[in-house]
């Protein structure tokens, strides 16, 4: 009786950054990646289940301005291959 947790990745944008003159240590000064999701909880003994949920959140390169860069690891390699090619 384990419950599984799948996400699919089914879309992602890129924005431009918000501010041209922002220093890029800011968040305004680099571009943000938005996606949805689909997150699915799942168990075979159960016949209340799947449910599924869509997600839509933003990601930015930093935790907080002139903070920590936000840890991708976690997320899809699709997320993780743009956030490389517009945060380098």
């Amino acid at each position: 009786m384990a419950i599984t947790k799948t996400t699919q990745l089914v879309f992602a944008s890129v924005y431009p950054k918000r501010d041209s003159s922002a220093a890029s240590t800011t968040n305004a000064g680099n571009p943000g990646i938005h996606i949805r999701e689909i997150i699915t909880l799942d168990d075979t003994n159960d016949d209340q289940l799947p449910i599924s949920s869509h997600n839509e959140r933003n990601i930015w390169r930093y935790v907080e301005d002139g903070g920590a860069a936000t840890d991708l690891s976690s997320e899809d390699t699709l997320v993780q291959t743009i956030a490389g090619a517009i945060w380098s």
